[in-house]
């Protein structure tokens, strides 16, 4: 792989990550495949949501527009490795993250944020780079959660835990 390769995919890399945000904050939740790969499995703080249309069913059962009027979704210190023993069709990179989600409805005027880590695994696939893993793991929240989960305490065990797909 040429020097020049390896920046190019790393920009591409990039962009994607800034094109997952773009989507979050424009609730688009049914054009992550141009994110994800079908296959992916998302790990949300330790519980697993396996598959694509299981974090497009979450995104839309939890992101609402009932609870959140708009947010606004960051990621940064990119480290990419699209080298080394992952080969050239696989990357590994981790972001730092940062979203402000503005409540609406029972939320109006409330703020929640909050700040954390992804870990993601990418393949090469013909439409260009797709995340098919993503360990996310939050460091620190502030605010009432109950507005990302579609207004209701969140049952990490039930919703999110084994094939069942987010209720």
């Amino acid at each position: 792989m040429s020097e020049n390769d390896i920046h190019e995919d790393r920009w591409a890399i990039q962009q994607l990550l800034c094109r997952w945000c773009a989507l979050v904050d424009a609730h688009r939740w049914d054009d992550m495949g141009t994110v994800f790969c079908e296959d992916v499995v998302g790990v949300y703080n330790g519980k697993e949501v396996p598959g694509l249309q299981a974090l497009i069913d979450s995104g839309n059962a939890n992101m609402t527009r009932d609870t959140i009027a708009r947010t606004q979704h960051n990621v940064l210190n990119f480290r990419i490795d699209v080298e080394g023993d992952l080969g050239r069709d696989r990357a590994h990179c981790v972001t730092n993250y940062y979203a402000v989600h503005l409540g609406a409805g029972d939320f109006a005027g409330q703020i929640y944020s909050m700040w954390g880590e992804y870990d993601d695994r990418l393949r090469r696939t013909p439409e260009g780079w797709r995340i098919e893993r993503r360990d996310y793991t939050t460091f620190f929240v502030e605010g009432d959660d109950r507005m990302t989960f579609g207004g209701r305490e969140p049952d990490w065990e039930k919703d999110y835990r084994g094939d069942e797909r987010p209720r």
